[in-house]
């Protein structure tokens, strides 16, 4: 049987983009603050997106700095 693999490049690139607008408007010290997580460990996630947790958007939700759009653009693909 064939390997699939599925091609998360997009959402990725989604990823980075959103967290750079984020990290243009807030300070490291206060989104770590926020995140509650270390810097070293903000720029791993900024890295490897598939490592961000759930809590993180959540607490990025709550404080106003990402909207639900962009939530579902890091996870899912526009058809």
């Amino acid at each position: 049987m064939p390997k699939i693999t599925l091609s998360t490049q997009k959402l990725d690139d989604n990823f980075h983009k959103i967290m750079k607008h984020i990290m243009i408007d807030t300070p490291r010290d206060k989104l770590c603050k926020v995140l509650g997580v270390s810097e070293s460990c903000l720029y791993k996630h900024i890295r490897q997106p598939e490592l961000v947790k759930l809590g993180e958007l959540r607490a990025l939700r709550k404080t106003g700095r990402i909207t639900d759009e962009q939530i579902l653009a890091m996870v899912r693909e526009e058809r």
